[in-house]
């Protein structure tokens, strides 16, 4: 009887945990919530060593900065590339 006792006590723990724990909301964020959420790096088209955010201009020749290109589209550039043309 004692046995049956503490398991029905331990299941009610367990369960009643889970519930609390499952319906208080959390707010945080993941670093890999949201890629667009993530800072988009900017570079200038004359001087690739200049970085900044959008809205910047290179220091060196005024330019304004471009998005930097991802892996993605630097691969697909490649891809391109590598075909035959007519």
């Amino acid at each position: 009887m004692k046995t049956l006792t503490n398991l029905a006590l331990i299941a009610f723990l367990l369960t009643s945990t889970n519930v609390f724990a499952t319906a208080t909301p959390h707010e945080h964020q993941h670093d890999n919530a949201n890629p667009q959420q993530q800072a988009q790096t900017y570079v200038c088209p004359m001087h690739p060593e200049v970085t900044g955010t959008k809205g910047d201009s290179c220091p060196k020749c005024g330019m304004d900065l471009e998005p930097k290109a991802t892996e993605a589209k630097t691969a697909e550039g490649a891809m391109h590339n590598a075909h035959e043309h007519h």
